[in-house]
């Protein structure tokens, strides 16, 4: 059973939720995660690059941290969140269901622009409307958000007040790094914002 579980998490490249893998195997979800948690410790003893992480709703295999820098030369044409983005991902993220207005007063500068992108890339989703004149589309983020942060769910994201180190930290282990011709395209974004 432990192999097909394994089959399984390799064979998907999203999370895989516990209810999805009942319906295939037919076992209790416990029993499946006791598998899961049996996978991990032989990874760990047979000193594996990988291991099963419960993320956004589900499990997958993911790579160690440890790995980080061999695993992203592989992925370096991957797209990267410009700050724009980042920052207005911040504001949906600390405070959703967010309008555009509300995000633009918080960053004060046009946010359009990096809403789509941000729509694009399937880390936002609209979830309604605010029941005022206009009626304004409230946004809010996705499981790709989660994926891609490498969280469970929303309340694992770090105090709003520690935000900023964890993003500084991330685009450190992106490998990305403010020189001229990205600086240049950070206030192309925000002129055009």
């Amino acid at each position: 059973m432990k192999s097909i579980i394994e089959a399984l998490l390799i064979a998907t490249d999203t999370p895989l939720s516990l209810k999805k893998i009942t319906e295939i195997v037919k076992i209790p979800e416990e029993e499946i995660k006791q598998y899961i948690d049996e996978l991990n410790q032989e990874y760990r003893t047979t000193e594996r690059s990988f291991e099963i992480k419960e993320i956004a709703g589900g499990y997958q295999i993911y790579t160690l941290p440890t790995f980080a820098d061999w695993v992203g030369k592989l992925h370096e044409r991957r797209s990267r969140l410009s700050r724009a983005a980042l920052e207005t991902l911040a504001i949906i993220a600390y405070h959703q269901p967010i309008t555009r207005a509300e995000v633009e007063e918080v960053r004060g500068v046009d946010s359009t622009w990096v809403l789509d992108t941000l729509l694009q890339k399937g880390l936002i989703r609209t979830c309604g409307r605010l029941a005022v004149p206009g009626r304004p589309i409230r946004y809010g983020t996705t499981k790709e958000f989660l994926r891609y942060f490498g969280i469970n769910d929303i309340s694992d994201l770090p105090s709003e007040e520690d935000f900023g180190e964890k993003v500084g930290g991330y685009l450190e282990a992106a490998g990305e790094t403010m020189s001229e011709s990205t600086e240049e395209k950070v206030d192309e974004e925000n002129t055009s914002e």
